[in-house]
């Protein structure tokens, strides 16, 4: 079958996109790491895997159409690669494996020369587009493991209690007798100095044994958590898509560049002159901003400006083009909800400071700010879950009677994943999840709560993210608080204690993880048959495996090659740190926070109520998604970009109507495109130019 898209999903899919998942895995982290430069993995915006997949349909299956032409053309192209391949790394003396150029041209090389054996058999390695969505499916997979989502939470955390240690901070004296039998911390002996301070070239090795074991532990514990998320994604896929049609403005991008796929050479995406008016907007104002770190007389605009609200409230009044895009594309009465309960958040924060109502509790995650404020997005957020899933009952129902009885009347042949394979992957997942923690030392009933309520809280900002399009955004309380500081840890008990801070690495700062992008993923492979939707479940485990391992070899060889401490401050300092403090400080004897609980009983109501209202009440205006995500600090910095999207949708829609709206949509898609373009052109260009810290386009 030809280009237009009816084919299934091919090898070739698989080729582009293990390679592209590979270059990302140690692109991304290179990028923030070695070149400080911006954040390619670091929202559900995902900009890295955009802007490879732009690569990929603008350049790389352009010149693979071209080359599908004639024999010849392929052959000046395999050519052409291989003696600029050859030209500009045979006379290098030493190839530097760690710079991801070099494995990028490598690709390029073996692609053109593979290219020109199909086209001699008259084929090519030209993707339709089931092969460009599993590749960028597998791109959004790796963009959750590449960086924030967990290798440089992960290793940074595992060596840093050896490192940090000091009579002060009293890690050792507290922490260190909790520790459990299995080797689950990195310890070579010399307290992981060369980690955080690099090795000495010709003088030390990287202590590859101190870290067998502990990854391996964490291994068990980590693929149970993608398995068990995976899942949860295929038995809510049809409730959510299908029964309430959420809108997935995430998607819209991938689906647009896919959707362009065709038998012409250019992709009709590019055609449309909306959407590069969109694309300049940002293209300009980043490039300043890029420019100006090269040469500071180069002027560049603030896009940030900041506004006195109610008492000592202030309101950051912050442009980001591609939020204004994102949210261009979801319904009104959501994005109103958004900006709404964000500036009422600021107000009630005020209001309980100014009435002396104050937790003496401190979080650092979530809504850090104002505690109580977390307990009651932390309720509103879980309470939100509990009633989607009690609505989805009959579906669920139906799913878990295909599980276990091989219902008929149900038909699961349009998932990724049987509903049987997806059931028992989720309850052994949960088991071996629980059963890990037991095995650490944690109480078996505690294991068992933390875990249902992590997957709780995964479950809701999967759900704002594919209803709201949220390319940024936390979680307002997060399950290791919730347990240690609401219920205390008399209850808890210290290993509890000790081993849920260790969870801060999964769970703790979830600006991105795989539930959430694998739910958005699956909105992609609706025009897919049987037998190519299975297929995409290889290619999301591929991926996951290849993002793992590819950025975790990354990270640790940055660290040891130039020193953790020389990196980025957050994840090899301010992070672990944060772990460990809290652990001490989690083992103060405490009771059951009855005061915070109250606000997540409040929280749990009063998103009930709202919840009740927009179904029963036609003129209720506001969505109540907002009231679950509003008061962290990432909606207190695209509140604003949200609200101009809410006010020009609005005026589109009054004056234009449905007709202007539609055709106004690919402007709105360029501004998220031309913000991805600037970031990945501009890291491009930093690579060759190797100037570092230049960060372009970031929510902070």
């Amino acid at each position: 079958m030809g280009q237009d898209g009816a084919a299934g999903i091919s090898w070739r899919g698989f080729w582009t996109g293990a390679f592209l998942s590979f270059f990302l895995a140690i692109g991304a982290p290179y990028a923030n790491t070695a070149m400080h430069s911006t954040f390619m993995a670091w929202d559900f915006n995902t900009p890295g895997a955009i802007f490879l997949f732009l690569v990929l349909i603008g350049l790389l299956n352009v010149l693979f159409k071209v080359a599908a032409r004639s024999r010849l053309l392929a052959l000046a192209l395999a050519v052409l690669a291989l003696s600029s391949y050859v030209s500009y790394y045979l006379p290098q003396s030493d190839i530097d494996l760690l710079k991801p150029g070099f494995w990028f041209a490598s690709f390029l090389v073996v692609s053109a020369v593979l290219n020109v054996g199909l086209v001699l058999r008259g084929s090519s390695l030209a993707l339709n587009r089931a092969d460009l969505v599993l590749v960028y499916i597998m791109l959004l997979m790796v963009s959750a493991l590449c960086s924030m989502g967990m290798s440089q939470q992960l290793l940074p955390i595992l060596a840093a209690f050896f490192y940090y240690a000091t009579p002060q901070n009293k890690w050792e004296e507290k922490l260190h007798a909790l520790f459990p039998e299995q080797t689950i911390l990195v310890d070579d002996g010399q307290d992981n100095s060369t980690f955080f301070e690099g090795v000495v070239p010709g003088v030390g090795d990287i202590p590859y044994g101190a870290w067998a074991e502990p990854l391996a532990w964490w291994a068990v514990f980590l693929i149970a958590l993608y398995v068990s998320m995976i899942s949860v994604a295929v038995i809510l896929r049809r409730q959510w898509m299908e029964r309430e049609r959420l809108a997935y403005p995430l998607t819209q991008v991938g689906l647009a560049m896919v959707q362009g796929e065709g038998e012409g050479l250019l992709n009709s995406f590019f055609k449309s002159r909306a959407m590069w008016y969109g694309c300049a907007i940002p293209m300009f104002f980043g490039s300043l901003h890029a420019l100006n770190a090269y040469d500071p007389a180069m002027p560049k605009v603030n896009l940030l400006w900041a506004l006195p609200f109610v008492g000592n409230q202030v309101l950051q009044l912050r442009v980001s083009f591609a939020m204004i895009g994102f949210s261009y594309l979801i319904s009104t009465n959501i994005s109103a909800g958004l900006w709404f309960f964000q500036l009422l958040a600021k107000a009630e924060s005020e209001a309980l400071v100014v009435m002396g109502i104050m937790s003496k509790q401190k979080f650092v995650y979530g809504i850090a700010g104002q505690p109580y404020l977390a307990y009651q997005g932390g309720g509103a957020l879980i309470a939100l879950v509990l009633a989607g899933l009690w609505m989805g009952r009959d579906h669920l129902r139906a799913v878990f009677r295909k599980a276990f009885f091989g219902a008929d009347d149900v038909n699961d042949n349009d998932e990724i994943a049987s509903y049987r394979a997806s059931v028992f992957g989720l309850l052994i997942s949960v088991a071996v999840m629980v059963g890990w923690l037991w095995i650490m030392g944690v109480k078996l009933w505690v294991a068992a709560l933390f875990i249902a309520l992590a997957l709780l809280i995964f479950i809701g900002i999967s759900r704002v993210v594919a209803e709201a399009g949220l390319a940024a955004v936390r979680s307002p309380m997060i399950a290791p608080d919730l347990m240690i500081h609401g219920l205390g840890s008399n209850l808890v008990g210290a290993s509890g204690v000790f081993n849920l801070s260790l969870s801060y690495i999964w769970c703790a700062d979830i600006r991105i993880f795989i539930m959430a992008l694998i739910v958005n993923g699956l909105k992609l492979v609706e025009d897919m048959d049987r037998r190519s939707r299975r297929m995409v479940l290889w290619g999301v485990y591929l991926s996951i495996f290849i993002g793992a391992v590819g950025s975790c070899w990354m990270v640790l060889h940055m660290a040891y090659r130039h020193g953790g401490i020389n990196l980025v401050g957050w994840f090899f300092k301010g992070g672990p740190s944060t772990v460990y403090n809290y652990a001490v400080l989690g083992l103060e004897p405490a009771g059951v926070a009855w005061d915070g609980l109250a606000f997540f009983v409040g929280g749990s109501a009063a998103m009930l109520a709202l919840m009740w209202a927009r179904q029963h009440l036609l003129w209720w205006p506001l969505h109540p998604l907002g009231f679950a995500v509003a008061a962290n600090h990432l909606m207190d910095k695209i509140w604003f970009s949200i609200f101009i999207a809410w006010a020009i949708k609005g005026i589109v829609l009054r004056y234009g109507g449905p007709a202007s709206y539609t055709a106004s949509v690919r402007f709105f898609l360029g501004l998220i495109m031309g913000e991805t373009l600037c970031n990945g052109l501009w890291v491009v260009i930093d690579y060759f130019t190797g100037k570092t810290g230049n960060i372009v386009f970031i929510l902070g």
